[in-house]
């Protein structure tokens, strides 16, 4: 028996700007899997994960996670099922890291961070520093950890080894590995081809 896909994206046209960026994407995620979104810039990577994020709607196509519609009745339902690390990782800059968590985690039904993810991604050291205050490397950890809570079924990253030392980058390669390990989906999308090598992801070209 098939195991039922965690995402499922058919016909999507987005605009943005006046202009078609995404027409007629469609692609599937199933539980376990890690697929790299592989483009040059301008070929629509940062749309599609912003779309399947809930965070840009599309203009034609359904966005569809275990099932239930991002862009439908049930949206709300299966926004909480994913976790989205944008490309800016600007989140509002007054907050800091233990703040960002816990309104991530009061949004999702989820608990705050656990102490490997903390270790993993050194959060303690960020805990009680402004998100305006901290350097690209620090907020990317910051967002990657809001985006792992829970943890979620789809895990929607954007660039996410933007800025990170390699201390980190080996520990997001890790915890990328343990969540597919543990069935839940990964959507990424990367300049790296060493990074796309190392976790062992499908492509997806664009």
């Amino acid at each position: 028996m098939s195991v039922p896909a965690v995402l499922v994206v058919t016909g999507l046209q987005v605009r943005r700007g006046g202009r078609v960026v995404l027409d007629g994407a469609s692609l599937t995620v199933h539980p376990g899997e890690i697929v790299a979104v592989l483009g040059a810039n301008g070929r629509g990577k940062s749309t599609l994960l912003a779309a399947v994020a809930g965070a840009l709607s599309p203009r034609a196509g359904t966005i569809a996670i275990d099932g239930d519609q991002v862009w439908g009745a049930r949206g709300a339902a299966a926004r909480r099922r994913l976790g989205y690390a944008p490309e800016a990782a600007d989140p509002p800059p007054h907050l800091t890291g233990g703040e960002l968590w816990a309104l991530v985690a009061a949004a999702r039904g989820a608990a705050p961070p656990s102490e490997s993810l903390a270790a993993a991604l050194r959060l303690p050291e960020l805990a009680g520093k402004r998100l305006g205050e901290m350097s690209l490397g620090q907020r990317r950890r910051a967002c990657l950890a809001a985006a792992l809570l829970g943890p979620p079924r789809l895990l929607v990253l954007d660039e996410p080894d933007n800025g990170l030392d390699a201390a980190a980058l080996a520990a997001l390669v890790g915890l990328l590995g343990d969540h597919a390990a543990g069935g839940g989906a990964t959507l990424v999308a990367t300049h790296d081809p060493a990074l796309v090598e190392t976790l062992d992801a499908r492509r997806f070209a664009l």
